[in-house]
């Protein structure tokens, strides 16, 4: 039985996996995972429809990064938005591309067309979308985009290996 079979599906509507299957498959664990939900999840047809998934993560205020980042104004540092798209798109890429990963871990390798548009404020809802643009020899390359709302809030293009 595949990876894929085997996941149990959410009873919550517009919701795919609730945080109790994405918080088993993130090997990133409490306090430092960031997506807690998957919305939607497309394998690609290996053509023309690029694998991709949506994810949430829900910015509660209650973080530790915001004690400090900053007193009396706290905004998610941008390099966890970062983070957020690329643990979303280890979500993709254990699902989708599970025969090539399986007993393996992300490595993160580099980040490029980072842009941070908005500030993440606590209290609001990251919608994590990203998709798979390609994988050579080992490398998967990837484009991420961080929502409120209709509001693009971060994003960027990165680099991983599955190791």
């Amino acid at each position: 039985m595949s990876l894929l079979e085997s996941l149990k599906k959410s009873e919550k509507a517009g919701v795919v996996y609730d945080a109790d299957v994405v918080h088993e498959l993130l090997p990133q664990k409490f306090p430092f995972a960031f997506v807690d939900e998957v919305l939607s999840l497309e394998l690609g047809d290996g053509k023309e429809v690029q694998p991709s998934l949506v994810g949430l993560y829900h910015v509660t205020g209650e973080e530790k990064f915001f004690q400090g980042h900053f007193p009396g104004n706290p905004v998610m540092p941008g390099v966890l938005q970062v983070e957020s798209m690329a643990q979303a798109a280890t979500l993709l890429t254990m699902i989708a591309r599970e025969a090539e990963v399986v007993g393996k871990r992300p490595a993160f390798m580099g980040i490029e067309n980072c842009r941070f548009r908005n500030p993440v404020l606590p209290g609001m809802d990251l919608r994590l979308e990203v998709k798979l643009i390609s994988v050579r020899h080992g490398i998967f390359k990837y484009a991420g985009k961080a929502f409120s709302g209709d509001k693009l809030m971060c994003e960027a293009d990165f680099v991983a290996a599955m190791v």
